[in-house]
């Protein structure tokens, strides 16, 4: 008897575990809304799993502005560790570079963090992801024009100077989540920020 209130306790513990897990909020998978956890994100320390075999490098080519044009670079990327970064979900026109109007509420609160003692004098880089649909030639441009569109929105509304914004689109390479669904595409595609070195 004993073994079946047991069983019935496992169950509904599993059970409960993956109800919660299938209603999953944005902020649930990372997304930062408000200007206060930016600026927290941003000056935590970065942390550095340990890894069995050597740390796992790889290197992408990404879009950056070089001499005031986009020119294609390689960069490394080392994968175990966790920098501060912000993943925001930022809205465009479909296969555009335009803002959408929902976008401009998040902005506000990035704007505000960038504005904060804690960020005014740090360097940022913005970070332009796609999903996979398109080309990757077409999706590394068009993440690196989004980029573009959130450092220009920044710079005019915020006044923030434009030295201290740098851009770079990744395109599809570094997605969150496999683009198997409209969901996961959805997260895939995003803005993220980080101290710029």
């Amino acid at each position: 008897m004993k073994f079946k209130y047991k069983s019935l306790i496992v169950l509904f513990i599993v059970l409960n575990f993956l109800i919660s897990a299938s209603v999953v909020s944005a902020d649930d998978d990372g997304f930062q809304t408000t200007s206060g956890e930016m600026v927290e994100e941003l000056n935590r320390t970065p942390v550095k799993y340990r890894s069995i075999i050597s740390p796992k490098k790889r290197a992408i080519k990404v879009a950056q502005r070089i001499n005031n044009k986009m020119e294609e670079k390689t960069i490394v990327v080392v994968d175990n560790v966790d920098i501060p970064r912000l993943k925001l979900k930022i809205l465009f026109a479909y296969n555009s570079s335009a803002l959408k109007d929902s976008s401009y509420v998040l902005l506000q609160e990035l704007g505000t963090a960038l504005l904060s003692s804690k960020l005014k004098d740090r360097y940022i880089m913005i970070n332009g992801h796609t999903d996979s649909d398109g080309a990757e030639q077409y999706n590394l441009k068009l993440s690196f024009d989004r980029a573009d569109s959130v450092k220009a929105y920044l710079v005019s509304a915020f006044d923030i100077p434009e030295y201290r914004l740098q851009i770079r689109g990744y395109g599809e390479v570094m997605p969150l989540k496999p683009n198997i669904s409209s969901y996961n595409k959805l997260l895939n595609r995003r803005v993220e920020f980080e101290i710029a070195n």
